[in-house]
Order: structure tokens, then C-alpha cells, then sequence
């Protein structure tokens, strides 16, 4: 049976994951840079030994309630084809190994239009998990980003 590793994190009292091969390191929340003229679910840009990741907040991205204190927040940093991104959320809660035949499609259920990052649903005793496509989150953003936030050799060699 093929499994996929999936980060489980929380957005509220909701549970999400993505799946962890692109998952680099998972981190305490620090401060942000702004960066001017992107989307409003953009936080900013920060400096991981070297290496810039653009900031997404996953609440703002998913039309979410919002939170006032960050502080307690975790950051998920990812790799995700040539982009280095990361993704503020509440908190992580496990890293879950899932048959692949127990990843119920989204679109069978809620619809294409609605969920379109929406990858999956895992079902696990009480509760559901719903599987983002990280990839599609970020995806819309790309022709939005200014010259050089998403080019590594750009920032991470200007960086202190």
C-alpha cells in the first residue's frame, strides 16, 4: 500500500495538513519583514541562515478569522519547486502516516470551484483533515510577487 507523511497543523479549532516531503523545517513564529505591493496574505519576508522565505498567512489565504498575537504561532518552511515559502499557522499537532487510499478526494465532496486547494480530505476516527495543495495556494501569488522576492540568489546574498 503507497502512504503519504502529512504535517497535521490547526487554523482555529480546524485541522490541516500538507504533505511533508516538502516540508523543510517547522519553526517558532519571529518577526516578519514587510515587503510592499504584494497580496495582503503575504506577512513579509524573513532570513533562515541565509536563505529568505516568503511568509504566507494561511489565515488571511483562507478567508479565516484572524489572529492578534502571533507570538505563539508556528512557521512551516517549505521548498517548493523554485520557491522558498513559509506558512504561519496556530500550531502543529503531528506529523500522521496515511494510506493514500484513505485520502478522499476533495471534489467529490465539496465541489472543483470551491476547494481548489483544497487536495484531499483524511478521515481519522472523530475528526477530518483537510489536505491543502500547497503548490496552488502559492500558485496565483507568483505573477503578484515583486522583482526578486522570490529569487533566492537575490535576497539570501544581500542578507546579514
Amino acid at each position: 500500500m503507497e502512504s503519504k507523511q502529512i504535517v497535521v497543523f490547526k487554523l482555529l479549532e480546524h485541522e490541516f495538513g500538507m504533505d511533508i516531503i516538502k516540508v523543510l523545517e517547522i519553526q517558532n513564529y519571529e518577526s516578519i519583514r514587510p515587503v510592499p505591493e504584494v497580496p495582503d496574505y503575504i506577512e513579509g519576508i524573513i532570513n533562515v541562515r541565509g536563505v529568505v522565505f516568503t511568509i504566507f498567512n494561511l489565515r488571511k489565504r483562507l478567508n479565516l478569522p484572524l489572529q492578534e498575537n502571533l507570538s505563539h504561532s508556528k512557521l512551516i518552511l517549505m521548498n517548493l519547486k523554485d520557491n522558498r515559502v513559509g506558512f504561519i499557522v496556530d500550531s502543529v499537532s503531528e506529523i500522521l502516516t496515511v494510506e493514500t487510499m484513505h485520502i478522499e478526494e476533495s471534489s467529490t465532496i465539496l465541489g472543483k470551484k470551491e476547494v481548489s486547494c483544497i487536495q484531499g480530505i483524511i478521515k481519522k476516527a472523530d475528526q477530518m483533515i483537510l489536505l491543502l495543495d500547497v503548490d496552488i495556494l502559492i500558485s496565483e501569488t507568483q505573477e503578484m510577487m515583486p522583482l526578486g522576492v522570490n529569487d533566492e540568489n537575490n535576497y539570501s546574498s544581500n542578507s546579514k
